[in-house]
């Protein structure tokens, strides 16, 4: 979990998490666990970094370059944000871990008359603690993690984008298929079988894109931004940046992607911070909080209900289950843009 939640706040980790769920789920069962807490595991890891990420060039980077601020400034309260919502995410997960240890019904992939054997831990993994990693499967476990070590520089010193993420993970399946002898044919089907399991994601994610395009295309989302920003100028400082904090949460619900968020939102955002007397990186963190928390239970997020269908729940289980824990992370955000506020933080 630190080490994915470190990658989500420097960016690298965002819809590339939903990749990599199948890992934590794996390794969940391996432990002899549900797939629910390999889920959380990768899914909670890299969104307790990204929701609150102090490098992330294609969200934090864009709403400070928008609002005029030098990028990854104030990065020192960030950090300190960071290491607060892993500790809250990690306790949630630990919590989670315990219940099922302790009374396996309190799994969210049980059903009514099931067993645990059912869906704790799994039966083709069992009675291979003997077993050693052989030449080709370490080749493959380190061309991974030097994938990603390429990526993660990349992203901090190049801004890479898409395209290029994606890139070095086709090169790194390639040495992965090199390393095991499938030829190109058996690199290409198992290609294929893989990407089929992210088909329902991928659907999710265009449906979700294509919400967006409407409403914007349609000037909605120009509307809706301007009626919550009205309330913000007739108000004072403190309240103002609480309130503008309220804005971003509603307004995520209809922008998922936290870089078109800060297109739409910032520049309106930062003239009436100036207006009303809130500090423009107050503003910033208000739109970061805003955007961040809520996308842990966002029905629009592909690589929330992606990771939902690998693990087996339905999206009602997941929302019950993680709500307090959303709660706790937003009155924390309302105390903190408070605090930051009544202090003029300028993070400069």
């Amino acid at each position: 979990m630190l080490f994915m939640s470190i990658g989500g706040a420097t960016g690298v980790f965002g819809n590339v998490t939903l990749v990599l769920i199948p890992i934590g789920i794996y390794i969940s069962q391996a432990m002899g666990f549900d797939k629910t807490l390999g889920f959380y595991m990768i899914f909670l890891g890299s969104f307790s970094g990204f929701n609150v990420g102090w490098a992330n060039a294609g969200v934090l980077g864009l709403a400070q370059t928008i609002a005029q601020l030098p990028m990854f400034s104030g990065i020192s309260v960030r950090i300190f944000f960071h290491i607060v919502n892993f500790l809250l995410s990690y306790g949630f997960v630990l919590l989670y871990y315990n219940q099922i240890k302790n009374d396996p019904t309190k799994s969210l992939n049980y059903e009514v008359g099931m067993s645990p054997s059912e869906y704790m831990g799994n039966p083709e993994i069992k009675g291979l603690d003997d077993t050693k990693l052989s030449t080709a499967q370490i080749i493959s476990l380190l061309s991974v993690f030097a994938g990603i070590g390429v990526v993660i520089v990349g992203s901090l010193t190049s801004k890479w984008g898409p395209n290029q993420l994606s890139a070095v993970f086709l090169v790194v399946a390639f040495v992965i298929g090199l390393a095991n002898r499938l030829g190109f044919n058996g690199m290409a089907d198992s290609f294929i079988k893989g990407c089929s399991a992210l088909v329902p994601a991928a659907f999710i994610v265009g449906f979700s894109n294509a919400i967006m395009v409407l409403l914007n295309q349609g000037m909605v989302l120009d509307t809706i931004v301007n009626a919550l920003s009205q309330p913000i100028q007739r108000m004072g400082a403190v309240a103002g940046a609480n309130m503008m904090l309220v804005a971003n949460i509603i307004i995520n619900f209809f922008i998922s992607s936290g870089s078109g968020q800060a297109t739409t939102v910032m520049p309106i955002m930062t003239p009436v911070a100036d207006l009303t007397g809130i500090t423009r990186q107050v503003a910033v963190q208000a739109f970061q909080f805003g955007d961040g928390f809520t996308n842990v239970i966002i029905p629009t997020v592909g690589t929330l209900m992606g990771g939902l269908g690998f693990a087996g729940i339905s999206y009602g289980k997941h929302l019950k289950k993680v709500l307090p824990l959303i709660l706790v992370q937003l009155a924390l955000s309302f105390v903190a843009i408070t605090v930051l506020q009544s202090i003029g933080w300028t993070g400069l």
